[in-house]
């Protein structure tokens, strides 16, 4: 199902998943959500892993969540929280872990609750959301509602083992949605072009997955050390390798949206959603 957004563009709907922990998920996630805002496009950047890590990279804090959204029926509106201009997020916390468990209890349409709940949400170009290493129910959901799926997968011999594994996840969901996932990219990350299982990794990855693989992020230092700092990499070392190549990803990710509306306006963010 398209979303258009109040600005008459669709709204991209971007789900960042793998199953193997330690990807570089809400790094991801973080950064392309930040780039993408930074590009002048309205952002909403959604927690969907009860370790809340967003909320941790970024300090915030919200008396509400993604939680109360889906097992309360809160409005979204009411648990938005502004981030930077055009960035907005719904964080999370361990609270969310119980939301796994109303979800498989739901009696019906269990994995289009969060596609209802987030129904009234159309003022924002992208919505970003950063997944949890499972395919759990409320991954599914996260899939039902998204138009893509960017996956992660660090550049190291699990992570390889690994790309057999998403392929046959992603066999499953298709079965078990009855409806395709569209996979955006695959993002290398943890790249070192000085290892040969950097190289093995780009290797791999392009045999199993040719255009779909994004450039590399590489290691980084100033990377690993933002969310300490509670910033992006653009506002912990805008200048930086990773600040570089973070842009370069989130230009590859809007091309392959086709995003052609011109940036939103400078203007604060105002929470991006409608009341009945």
């Amino acid at each position: 199902m398209q979303v258009v957004s109040e600005r008459g563009q669709r709204m991209r709907r971007i789900a960042v998943l793998n199953q193997k922990g330690g990807t570089g998920k809400t790094t991801t996630s973080v950064n392309v959500a930040a780039g993408l805002a930074e590009a002048g496009h309205r952002v909403l950047l959604v927690d969907l892993d009860a370790q809340g890590n967003v909320a941790v990279s970024l300090g915030l804090s919200s008396r509400q969540n993604i939680y109360h959204v889906l097992v309360d029926g809160a409005h979204p509106a009411d648990c938005i929280v502004n981030v930077a201009e055009n960035l907005d997020a719904l964080v999370s916390n361990t609270s969310l872990a119980q939301a796994e468990v109303k979800l498989v209890n739901a009696p019906r349409d269990r994995f289009k609750v969060l596609s209802n709940r987030m129904a009234a949400v159309t003022n924002y170009d992208f919505v970003i959301m950063d997944c949890g290493p499972s395919l759990s129910v409320l991954n599914q959901n996260a899939l039902t509602y998204a138009d893509h799926i960017l996956i992660p997968v660090s550049c190291d011999y699990l992570s390889l083992v690994g790309v057999k594994q998403i392929l046959r996840t992603l066999k499953k969901v298709n079965e078990i949605l009855l409806q395709p996932v569209s996979v955006l990219g695959v993002v290398p990350t943890f790249y070192d072009k000085r290892t040969k299982i950097s190289a093995e990794a780009m290797s791999t990855l392009q045999a199993y997955f040719q255009d779909k693989v994004f450039p590399p992020i590489h290691v980084n230092t100033r990377l690993k050390e933002a969310p300490s700092h509670k910033k992006t990499i653009f506002e912990h070392d805008p200048d930086g390798r990773g600040a570089e190549d973070y842009r370069m990803l989130v230009r590859e990710i809007a091309e392959r949206c086709g995003t052609t509306v011109a940036p939103a306006t400078g203007k604060e963010s105002e929470v991006g959603v409608q009341h009945a």
